[in-house]
């Protein structure tokens, strides 16, 4: 993924974001992006982080706040309980294995949350 197919995908999904680049850097096969996405209208806040090696995804962040939801998605290997590791979610305060952990899984939940 490049910064690029991030911003087609966030477009695809959600509609009018406003999408701001915090962080970019491409070097020697890699590259890290970090995105601030909003939708004001309906309350929608998403950082999403994405680290690429070798074409690659080394490390990955999915934040949302939608509404008065938030979750967390990432591969941080701090749950080795959880069956996905070290895939998971936080929501709500607990630890949730995380079985598809695309951020085009990840914009479709963001979408099914808006739609509620």
């Amino acid at each position: 993924m490049t910064l690029i197919r991030a911003i087609e995908l966030i477009e695809k999904y959600l509609e009018n974001p406003r999408i701001r680049v915090l962080r970019h850097e491409v070097s020697e096969g890699r590259e890290y992006f970090a995105l601030r996405v909003e939708i004001p209208h309906v309350g929608v806040l998403l950082e999403i982080r994405e680290f690429w090696k070798e074409n690659k995804l080394v490390a990955y962040g999915y934040y949302l706040r939608v509404k008065d939801h938030e979750e967390w998605w990432d591969n941080r290997p701090h749950h080795p309980e959880v069956q996905t590791f070290p895939h998971h979610r936080h929501v709500n305060g607990r630890v949730e294995p995380l079985l598809d952990p695309s951020l085009e899984a990840f914009l479709m939940r963001v979408k099914e949350l808006i739609d509620r």
